[in-house]
Formats: C-alpha cells, sequence, structure tokens
C-alpha cells in the first residue's frame, strides 16, 4: 500500500482512503463558530428592534397620520440620537474584543465603563434638540400635523436614548465574550415586559402613541437593569467586569479614538435611510409616500437586524483572534461570515417575495398603501442581498479597527453615488419612493464593492501584530495603511 503526504491544501492520502483537508476541517469549524453566535445575536437584535417596530404598527392601525407622525419621529430620532449610540460602541468591537483575545481581561471594564461615562453627556445634547423637534421639521419643510404628533412622541422617547448609552456599551461588553446566551434572555425578557406595557399605556391609560413611547423608554430601562445584574453577579464576568482606575483616562481617548469613526461608518449609513423618510415628505401625497416608504424601510431593518447579527459575530471573532495573536483564523471568519450572508439573503429574499401582496396589511389597513408597497416589493428583495453583504463587511471593519476607512467608504457610496441617484430619479425623474429606494440601493452596492476590495488587500498579519499592540502596549495610531 502506497502512503504518500501531500503539503499545501491537498489532500492527505493512505490507500484508497482520503482525509478531508485541513483548511475543510478549519472552516467548517470556523463556520459552526460564528453560525452559534450569529444566530442569538441576530435573535436578540430583532427583539430590541421590534420595540419600535410595534410602536409604528400600532400607530398604523390608528390612522395614517399617526403612522406618518410616528414614522418620521422614530426617522429623526434615529438620525440625531440612538445612531449615534449604536456607532459609538462600535470602537468597544475593537478594544474589548481584541482585549479579550490578547487576556487583558481588565481593559474590558475599563473600557466599558469609559464609554458609559463618555455616552451620557452626549444624550443631554441629543435630547434639546429632541425637545426642539417639531419646531426643527416644521422649518424643514415637513407638514405641521405630522411635526406635530411627531415632537410630542420625541419628548417621550428622550429616557430610552439615555437608557442606550449604557445599554449598547454593556451589550459590546457581553458580546465581545461570546456571551450571547444572556443578552438573548436579556433581550427576549424584555420583549415580553414591553407588549403588556405599551398594550396598557397605549388603550387602558389612552396615552396613544405617546403611552408606546413610554413603553419603549421603560423597556430600554428595564433591559439595563437586568444585564447590569448579570453582569454585577456572574461569575463569568469576573474577571472582566474590574475597573481600573489609572487606564480611566486612556480608556476615554481611546474610546473615541475609535469611536468617532465608528460612529461615522455608521451614521452616515443610517443617516442616508432616514433621509429617505424626510424627503419622501417633500414629495406630491406626503401622507402616502411617507407611509409607505416607512413601512419599505421598517421591512427592510427587519431583515437587516439578521446580517447585523452575522456582523456581531464575525467581528467579535476576528477581533478575539487577532488580539490572541490568530491572523488565520481571523481570516476564516470572514469568509464565514460571508457564506452565511448568502444564504440569509437567499431564504429572506424568497420569502419576501413569495408574500409580497399582503405583508403591507401588517402595518396599514390602506388599500393604497399595500398595493404601493406590493409595488417596491422587487426593490426590497434587492436591498435584502446588497445590505446584507455590506453589513458583515462592516463587521469586519469594527473587527479589525480600520472604522475609518468605513467611514469615508460610505461617504463615497451614499452620499457622491447614492444620494444624488436617488434625489435625481425621485424628484427630477418623478419616480417618487421608487426614485428614492433605487438611490439607495446604488448607495448599498456601492458601499459593498469597496469594503470588499479593502477586505481582500488585508494584511492579516499586520493587523494581528496592530492589535497586540493597541491593546497591550496601549497605543492607537492610524499610521499607514488599515489601522
Amino acid at each position: 500500500m502506497e502512503d504518500s503526504l501531500l503539503s499545501g491544501d491537498e489532500q492527505i492520502t493512505t490507500g484508497n482512503l482520503k482525509q478531508t483537508p485541513s483548511w475543510r476541517l478549519d472552516f467548517t469549524a470556523e463556520m459552526k463558530n460564528v453560525s452559534c453566535m450569529a444566530a442569538p445575536m441576530a435573535t436578540v437584535t430583532v427583539a430590541q428592534y421590534l420595540l419600535p417596530l410595534i410602536s409604528i404598527m400600532v400607530a398604523g392601525h390608528r390612522g395614517e397620520l399617526q403612522l406618518s407622525g410616528v414614522a418620521l419621529a422614530t426617522s429623526f430620532a434615529n438620525v440625531s440620537g440612538f445612531s449615534i449610540m449604536a456607532g459609538l460602541v462600535g470602537a468597544l468591537e475593537t478594544l474589548c474584543g481584541q482585549a479579550y483575545g490578547a487576556k487583558r481581561y481588565a481593559k474590558m471594564g475599563t473600557y466599558t465603563y469609559s464609554a458609559i461615562a463618555s455616552n451620557v453627556p452626549i444624550c443631554f445634547l441629543i435630547s434639546i434638540v429632541w425637545i426642539y423637534m417639531e419646531k426643527l421639521l416644521i422649518s424643514i419643510g415637513q407638514d405641521p400635523e405630522i411635526s406635530k404628533l411627531a415632537g410630542s412622541y420625541a419628548v417621550w422617547l428622550i429616557p430610552a436614548l439615555f437608557a442606550q448609552a449604557v445599554q449598547q456599551p454593556l451589550t459590546r461588553f457581553l458580546q465581545t465574550q461570546g456571551l450571547v446566551i444572556p443578552l438573548l434572555y436579556c433581550a427576549l425578557t424584555t420583549l415580553l415586559f414591553y407588549i403588556p406595557v405599551c398594550w396598557t399605556l397605549v388603550f387602558t391609560f389612552g396615552l396613544g402613541s405617546n403611552g408606546a413611547a413610554l413603553a419603549i423608554s421603560l423597556s430600554y430601562w428595564f433591559n439595563v437593569l437586568i444585564l447590569a445584574v448579570y453582569v454585577r453577579f456572574s461569575s463569568s464576568c469576573e474577571k472582566t467586569r474590574s475597573f481600573v482606575s489609572h487606564d480611566f483616562v486612556s480608556g476615554v481617548k481611546q474610546f473615541f479614538h475609535y469611536g468617532i469613526p465608528s460612529a461615522a461608518m455608521t451614521c452616515l449609513e443610517w443617516w442616508l435611510f432616514e433621509l429617505l423618510i424626510l424627503s419622501s415628505g417633500l414629495l406630491p401625497n406626503p401622507k402616502l409616500e411617507t407611509s409607505v416608504l416607512s413601512v419599505c424601510l421598517t421591512i427592510g431593518s427587519l431583515h437587516y437586524v439578521i446580517p447585523m447579527g452575522i456582523a456581531a459575530s464575525a467581528s467579535t471573532r476576528i477581533s478575539n483572534e487577532l488580539g490572541a495573536g490568530n491572523p488565520k483564523v481571523a481570516r476564516l471568519a470572514v469568509f464565514a461570515g460571508i457564506c452565511l450572508w448568502l444564504l440569509k439573503a437567499t431564504i429572506c429574499s424568497t420569502i419576501l417575495f413569495t408574500f409580497r401582496n399582503i405583508f403591507g396589511y401588517a402595518f396599514s389597513n390602506s388599500k393604497e398603501v399595500v398595493d404601493y408597497v406590493t409595488e417596491l416589493s422587487h426593490l426590497l428583495c434587492l436591498s435584502f442581498i446588497v445590505d446584507g453583504f455590506s453589513a458583515v463587511l462592516g463587521g469586519v471593519a469594527r473587527g479589525s479597527g480600520w472604522q475609518h476607512i468605513g467611514a469615508w467608504a460610505n461617504v463615497v457610496a451614499y452620499y457622491l453615488i447614492g444620494a444624488p441617484v436617488g434625489l435625481f430619479l425621485g424628484f427630477w425623474c418623478h419616480m417618487n419612493g421608487k426614485g428614492l429606494w433605487i438611490g439607495v440601493i446604488f448607495g448599498s452596492t456601492a458601499q459593498g464593492i469597496i469594503l470588499a476590495i479593502v477586505t481582500a488587500c488585508m494584511s492579516w498579519n499586520e493587523q494581528a501584530a496592530k492589535a497586540r499592540k493597541r491593546i497591550v502596549v496601549g497605543t492607537s495610531s492610524f499610521g499607514n495603511g488599515f489601522a
């Protein structure tokens, strides 16, 4: 019997028996690792997203004006507040993730406390903007009735903003340690808490849409409470919840160093989608256009949480392995995330296209609204594909620490390509909401292409070396190439 040992990616042959190549075994293992984290994280994101989604659905069944007002308020709140909170904590995906991989556990607690302390003052500034939301919306040409309802709704959302300043860092703190099951339980518990509270405030106490906003605020703080209890008393966080006071100032500096480009990366993308809703208010028949595009954006955002779960998983795996000095495994995590995205995109697009004639009824009883949503369904399917690809590569950027490149990619993709195309088609070509949505698809496609090129050109050995320097030595510099 002839025995032969082949090098590289070739198979090992012994007689007639062939063993699976090591790269395939490694990739299969990494697919399992990413999948085991992605499924719970996607569920967590869905559960968190359902809170404002249910509010929009409740408003939609109370009339077109209520739907438009809540959708506009949610859009403005996302643009000016929630997107900033979610974007800034992207720094923790780099810092906490790589610190955990490098076994610098004490730094994780310090980074997290630094993030919370940095977020709270920002919330006070944002709250001032929300208090004057009604006047701001009217000043940019929005309908006065819709603006009044939106302004009132936003005021009741202010406590939710402060809750996010704490909830987002705690979520990243647990996520980067792979503690996704506790996050899952907390998110589902919060959702179960929200549903009866929302019903009671909206219908029993007659607070209407403002009751839904208050229910969101109470639920977010409820989530903060149970997350904080878990972090404080769980043995899983015993090493990582510690706080090193002399590293606090350094932690704040590093948080903003990566948090600002991370926020820009997230906000520039988020803002364009929300600009879609604001622009729809300037189209002919603004109530119909705003209602329909808010429904489409809500559906698109609900789908988006699935690739965001994959992106969070890939980001955690990449940052952990770079911090541990395993660049080859980090590279495998990228391919695993992309493979999961392909599977997800195929399934979700097929389901949406199959039920394109009926899903609009979940948000409105108006046949005009439902028919318009059906007309845009094929564009939504295309959005599912390109948005998911960009989301996964965005997770690669956060895990690696080159958020600044992702931010510039978004400037080019969305504001030099997507926005001009959308405005041209929507207003000058009179395609209205359909034209605006086509512009967003152009932007998402360009973003995915740019991020794919950057990822393909990345030196993973260099990224691992920079991760060690960033965490162990405590320096952070953009330097040359990827930071």
